[in-house]
């Protein structure tokens, strides 16, 4: 179990390695938000464009008009689920009701980012190589095995929300 109910609230009991490697990667992430805030959807980096995407395809002025209107307000929102679950994997930290919805955003834009990194398509389905075979390039092997534990994080997470 990834939660254990305490007086107060749950308490997520992952090793400390993981924490640090979640935490690292969430610091990376809302730096990268900060760029992505002050770019044009032309300019984002294919990776961030499925944290801000397109509400008209078809209809650049519509879509320039809702960008204007909506990408500030989506960034803030990103750096400040990544800022609580940042808060919220310090160790011993207790999640109280409400919270863990945050966590949950900030954990799945994570893995939403990483997944398009690795090219996951939306269905789940892996349209790279799979891991057994990818022989020799230890950073892709790395980087899938970190988006595989965040699916299990946010799968633990979304079943708190659940209970």
């Amino acid at each position: 179990m990834i939660f254990e109910q305490v007086d107060g609230g749950l308490r997520l009991t992952i090793d400390d390695n993981s924490r640090e490697v979640v935490t690292h990667l969430l610091g990376e992430l809302r730096g990268e938000i900060a760029s992505a805030k002050r770019a044009g959807h032309a300019d984002l980096a294919p990776h961030m464009k499925r944290l801000f995407p397109a509400a008209y395809h078809d209809d650049e002025k519509h879509y320039d008009e809702y960008r204007r209107l909506t990408h500030d307000d989506l960034a803030d929102a990103h750096v400040r689920a990544i800022a609580d679950a940042v808060t919220m994997l310090a160790p011993g930290r207790v999640f109280h009701s409400g919270e863990i919805e945050r966590f949950v955003r900030a954990i799945n834009a994570l893995r939403l980012v990483l997944g398009t990194v690795l090219d996951v398509s939306e269905d789940g389905e892996d349209e790279a190589e799979t891991v057994e075979d990818d022989k020799g390039d230890d950073h892709t092997t790395l980087q899938r095995q970190i988006y595989d534990y965040l699916g299990w994080l946010l799968h633990a997470s979304v079943e708190q929300l659940n209970t």
